[in-house]
């Protein structure tokens, strides 16, 4: 299995770049990644360290098109090094009542993030950032979209499986921002900041012509939308799960959305950014029943 270093490693996502490895559709790679904050440790430089967002990459898949879409199977997510949580001025939920930095050093051990205060919270290790490379340069840190991008979606866990749309030649798939444990919204600003081996199988899916990221997680299958105002970003996100149930799977529009009023779930990754990554989310065991 190939191996592709953090040291390649980007900060925006920008079509015709040179890819950092080129691969055939199928292959697995071995991924490290570097955590949001670059590897900085230093209480006192994280105070003044902005997130960069690195991703490494970016990938190019043989044969990959605009209209396919790229598989990612996340088989294995493996956090390494110590965590680091930070709160940051001007960001979160509290940001008017939280105004000053305040960094958390966070040790990883026997499957726990444990807490300076001793409290030890079960890893649940997620890529946060995984993007193919859309027609315009997009930066990697806290942007999301229909090509996927830092979504910090805390179900895209090793068992996990993304679609992403292509949009230029290859591909380009980038992916970093593991965290070790997050919670929906990231309320304070970030999650568990870990850097990370990640071993993926990418897969191309010719002419599969979806409009944004799909995943298929051990408990969901989940569409992703995004918006620079909530609710919308909201309504989107359901409107475009009743499209799938509709056109895929055969439900008619109204049976869809009374399923999704008693079956589903509409959850946000984070907010309080300039965009807001959302997303509907289906019980797989419903999903299973559907054919």
């Amino acid at each position: 299995m190939r191996h592709l270093s953090r040291e390649h490693h980007i900060y925006a996502l920008e079509p015709g770049s040179d890819p950092a490895i080129t691969i055939d559709s199928g292959e697995e790679l071995m991924i490290e990644t570097w955590d949001a904050f670059e590897g900085e440790r230093d209480p006192v430089a994280l105070e003044a360290n902005l997130l960069k967002g690195p991703a490494t990459g970016p990938i190019y898949v043989n044969g990959a098109e605009p209209g396919d879409a790229l598989k990612i199977d996340f088989i294995s997510i493996t956090p390494k090094e110590q965590a680091a949580h930070m709160v940051m001025p001007g960001r979160g939920f509290l940001d008017d009542d939280f105004t000053e930095a305040y960094p958390t050093l966070i040790g990883l051990e026997s499957g726990h993030a444990v807490l300076p205060s001793g409290v030890r919270i079960p890893m649940r290790p997620s890529m946060g950032l995984v993007a193919t490379t859309p027609t315009y340069t997009q930066l990697t840190a806290s942007d999301s979209g229909p090509y996927g991008g830092d979504i910090d979606m805390k179900e895209l866990v090793e068992g996990s499986t993304l679609y992403l749309p292509v949009f230029v030649p290859g591909g380009m798939l980038a992916m970093g921002d593991c965290h070790a444990v997050v919670g929906d919204g990231a309320v304070a600003g970030t999650g568990a900041e870990c850097s990370a081996d990640t071993h993926v199988r990418v897969t191309l899916e010719k002419g599969l012509n979806i409009s944004g990221p799909r995943a298929l997680t051990p408990e969901y299958f989940v569409v992703l939308s995004h918006g620079e105002e909530l609710g919308p970003a909201m309504k989107q996100a359901v409107r475009d799960m009743v499209d799938f149930l509709v056109t895929e799977k055969g439900l008619e529009p109204y049976d869809a959305y009374t399923l999704l009023s008693l079956a589903g779930d509409v959850r946000v990754s984070r907010t309080f950014r300039p965009i807001s990554p959302v997303k509907m989310m289906l019980s797989s065991s419903i999903l299973e029943q559907l054919g």
